[in-house]
């Protein structure tokens, strides 16, 4: 009787189909698993992000929440800032207000941001040329002086209107520094100043506005504060009557439609009987300042 020693029961047959993989079957192996990962992994950033942007127009809602109990005590929309006479210069802004409301600071900081602080250089910025401006302004064609824009009680188009929306303040140049230094004012930092945001055009009598009596037309000094593109190019906005939505910054800066309260650029448009109810410059920033369009 012979004895088979090369089948399926034998040593061999055994190393042969128990054996494992070759390197030829691992390499092939890690090949497709890279591939997937390389995949997979741009979807997955993708989806946290929009999970993120979710969270910030959540966010937003609640400010605006808070904007109209504000509004519903006062009767008019929140001041940028409030100084108090002291040696101190202490300052009350609208987000001290909103945290007073909303029983605390977590909804004024946008998920994707997690280390910029509440305060001077926020994540949110605030419509505060057309909503609420306590800079002082006595330009004879200023509506509202001694003040910049204050109070305002409504506006015409709240459905269109910005209140607060994702900013990166003045810079997009250099990294946000935390606490403490991010008290500091380099208008090349991401938040500097970003708890205000400038509208497309300033009022013509803003380049006369004063903060503690130095000049101040922009956000700071001669420095606009813009809008953010953090979430997949777009902000999340919450607008004056309380809707919020995701807004593309090169759309929102066409004009300034999005911000004055009226809905369309009256200064652009000389068949409408608003015409030049928004007296705005024809610039976008001061020609002197030597700075460049975010957004072009």
């Amino acid at each position: 009787m012979s004895v088979h020693t090369s089948g399926p029961g034998s040593r061999a047959g055994c190393h042969r189909l128990c054996g494992g993989f070759t390197l030829v079957e691992l390499l092939v192996v890690i090949a497709i698993l890279a591939l997937l990962i390389s995949i997979l992994l741009p979807s997955m950033n993708k989806a946290r992000q929009h999970a993120r942007a979710v969270v910030c127009l959540s966010r937003c809602r609640d400010l605006g929440r808070g904007m109209l109990l504000y509004l519903n005590d006062f009767k008019h929309f929140p001041a940028h800032q409030v100084r108090v006479n002291d040696p101190a210069d202490t300052r009350i802004r609208w987000f001290n207000a909103m945290a007073y409301l909303l029983d605390g600071y977590e909804v004024q900081s946008c998920p994707s941001t997690p280390d910029w602080v509440v305060g001077r250089n926020n994540s949110y910025g605030y419509n505060y040329k057309y909503l609420g401006s306590l800079r002082d302004n006595t330009d004879t064609r200023n509506p509202r002086p001694p003040y910049e824009r204050f109070p305002v009680r409504d506006v015409r188009m709240p459905q269109m209107t910005i209140a607060f929306a994702d900013c990166d303040g003045t810079g997009w140049k250099l990294d946000y520094v935390p606490k403490p230094l991010n008290d500091g004012q380099d208008a090349l930092r991401f938040g500097n100043h970003g708890y205000t945001l400038d509208p497309t055009y300033i009022p013509v009598w803003s380049e006369r506005t004063l903060s503690g009596g130095a000049p101040e037309p922009y956000a700071y000094l001669n420095w606009r504060s813009y809008l953010s593109d953090r979430h997949l190019g777009r902000a999340a906005a919450i607008f004056v009557d309380g809707h919020g939505e995701r807004v593309d910054p090169r759309e929102v800066y066409r004009d300034n439609r999005m911000w004055n309260g009226l809905g369309f650029d009256a200064g652009q448009d000389p068949n409408n009987p608003l015409y030049r109810a928004d007296p705005h410059v024809d610039y976008k920033w001061d020609p002197g300042s030597g700075q460049e369009w975010r957004y072009p």
